[in-house]
């Protein structure tokens, strides 16, 4: 018997093992590619530069057929596995965006170990900035040079120009909720850390603030959860605070995506579905696809009404995307108790950021605010351009929601809209009060 019940034992840490076996090298992967750049950027800090931290490293020997090869690479990549050429149109008004892309090039001239960053990302902004589409993406998100830190907690906006950048800040603010009662035994607000999305660099204090908190207002009429400063990251952190321990049944939440027929989009689903059975679904959060169905064939079956046509056409497959919540249990329980969740949305809110916004509505959790970003695709790869070694960021799935409206193009919405969001609601709360 013990025999047997070691062996079971066994299989099941393989079985995870082989399951979070793409998590774990991409995470050390990542890793290695931030530390290429950590001695640049603390010597640029040190030195007041603001010169890209890539472009002073290793690449001064290039020559421009180097250059021109990888931007040819690029372009390939994109046309046989990006799949929002339609929805950059319809956003942008540009008719052809890959043509533009490539006529936008590169400049003729010698120096595009310095230019050829900001030829690329202004081509990647001339798309719409969607898709997590990036050059450099972990520079480019641990950039913290021209940040401006001016105070411990900053004011926050919904304007989207008044993003804050993605940064290493919680170096400079440690462990600031800023949660508090608005009406003692009724009304409380819990803000979110910056570093809230960040499951690796959030200070453990943090954390036992927001949950020591949520022991305070046990019972409160009315809990409101403000991430409108988050832009993206992962969504570990939101997960297992707001939404498991406020759940008394298992959460499915489902997106309808597509792929083209380029074999590095093919390859990322292969992966997903592979490197994730759902024999495991029971015990963790998991993003899992189903089998590939050509996409007309999909679009059909799950009745996507608002799908774009053009875009369908130049779509080669489709498939679920099941992510799967489980309630918190035990001991480890911490719910929130109130009768009314409100969640606080904005333009800053992308990727991760929206994503949590999303299975929050799907919870039952009530969104006030404004309209969500974008580039909260899924699918996403990494790839390093073979002369150079840059490495470009990208989404390949083609996502949307239950009508077949592309998410990048009809970014999440709140139940209800208000410019103050926090205002909104507790006009929404007094108004019900009487």
């Amino acid at each position: 018997m013990k025999k047997i019940r070691f062996l079971l034992i066994y299989l099941f840490a393989l079985a995870v093992l082989v399951a979070c076996n793409d998590d774990v090298e991409l995470e050390d992967w990542e890793t290695e590619i931030k530390q290429d750049y950590i001695e640049v950027i603390e010597q640029n800090l040190e030195d007041n530069v603001d010169t890209p931290a890539i472009a002073q490293i290793e690449h001064l020997q290039l020559t421009p057929e180097d250059f021109w090869y990888d931007f040819e690479f690029l372009t390939q990549i994109l046309e046989d596995n990006f799949p929002f050429f339609g929805v950059i149109e319809r956003r942008t008004g540009i008719s052809n965006p890959l043509e533009t892309f490539i006529n936008h090039g590169l400049p003729e001239d010698e120096n595009l170990h310095l230019t050829f960053i900001p030829r690329i990302n202004s081509g990647f902004r001339m798309f719409g900035n969607i898709a997590h589409l990036d050059l450099n993406p972990w520079w480019h998100w641990r950039s913290i040079w021209n940040t401006t830190l001016s105070s411990p907690l900053p004011y926050i906006s919904d304007s989207s120009s008044d993003t804050l950048p993605l940064s290493l800040f919680h170096a400079f603010n440690p462990h600031r909720t800023s949660s508090r009662i608005i009406e003692e035994g009724r009304i409380a607000l819990i803000m979110t850390p910056l570093e809230f999305f960040d499951y690796e660099r959030i200070p453990p204090r943090a954390m036992q603030e927001i949950q020591d908190f949520i022991r305070e207002i046990q019972g409160y009429e009315h809990v409101i959860i403000d991430s409108r400063h988050i832009g993206g990251g992962f969504y570990r952190n939101f997960i297992n605070t707001f939404i498991s321990p406020n759940i008394s049944e298992p959460l499915s939440f489902y997106e309808f995506a597509f792929i083209t027929d380029g074999e590095r989009a093919q390859q990322t689903h292969s992966n997903l579905y592979f490197a994730r059975p759902r024999t495991l679904d029971l015990l963790f959060l998991r993003n899992v696809t189903t089998p590939l169905v050509p996409a007309e064939l999909f679009a059909e079956q799950h009745n996507l009404i608002n799908m774009d046509t053009d875009d369908l056409e130049n779509l080669a497959y489709g498939f679920l995307l099941e992510t799967f919540v489980h309630p918190t249990s035990g001991s480890l329980r911490l719910p929130l108790l109130a009768d009314n969740i409100w969640l606080l949305i904005g333009p800053r809110n992308g990727s991760a950021g929206e994503i949590s916004g999303r299975i929050a509505k799907e919870a039952g959790f009530t969104l006030v605010g404004q309209q969500a970003s974008n580039r909260n695709s899924w699918g996403r790869i990494y790839f390093p351009l073979p002369r150079t070694g840059y490495i470009v960021s990208m989404d390949t799935f083609y996502v949307t929601d239950s009508t077949g409206r592309n998410i990048e193009e009809f970014p999440l919405e709140p139940h209800y809209f208000g410019s103050d969001a926090l205002h909104t609601v507790l006009e929404i709360i007094a108004e019900r009060s009487e």
